[in-house]
């Protein structure tokens, strides 16, 4: 049986992205972040936004695909494997199964404050945010210290 040559002109693999971007518990000063064990694995890139919309679910936050963007911040992957990994985990991700994730990793554009633009993983929330409140303005740092001033509880 003779084998056909393979297409020509195909377009070229997109790569994954070599960074990551946390809009919430995961950012520094929370302490999920400083619990998680991947500090190693993460270089800070720069502050920046992602597009979407931001919701507050209360013990943290979700990103949904909407108008708006939201603020956070990019990491270069040191390590991607176990960073990866060990983040699905904590966003309750399975590649294999992402349906019924309560998180789905995505790759999108990061536009960091200092102009550049760079493809970034983002964990996009995959439920319904029927009773959540959009955080005003897509920065959970900033909701979470004027809920704070207000004495209200996270």
């Amino acid at each position: 049986m003779r084998m056909s040559p393979p297409p020509r002109n195909l377009p070229p693999a997109v790569p994954a992205p070599r960074h990551i971007f946390f809009y919430g518990t995961l950012m520094r000063g929370f302490p999920l972040r400083e619990r998680s064990g991947i500090e190693g694995w993460i270089r800070f890139a720069g502050h920046g936004a992602v597009g979407g919309g931001l919701f507050d679910l209360g013990p943290y936050p979700g990103l949904i695909e909407a108008d708006g963007s939201v603020r956070g911040e990019a990491y270069a992957l040191v390590a991607p494997a176990p960073l990866l990994a060990r983040v699905d985990a904590i966003e309750h991700f399975d590649p294999s199964d992402p349906a019924t994730s309560e998180y789905v990793r995505r790759a999108v554009a990061c536009r960091l404050d200092d102009g550049r633009v760079i493809d970034v993983w983002v964990y996009v929330y995959n439920r319904s945010i029927a009773a959540a409140e959009r955080v005003t303005g897509g920065d959970y740092r900033r909701h979470v210290a004027r809920r704070r001033a207000a004495g209200s509880l996270l």
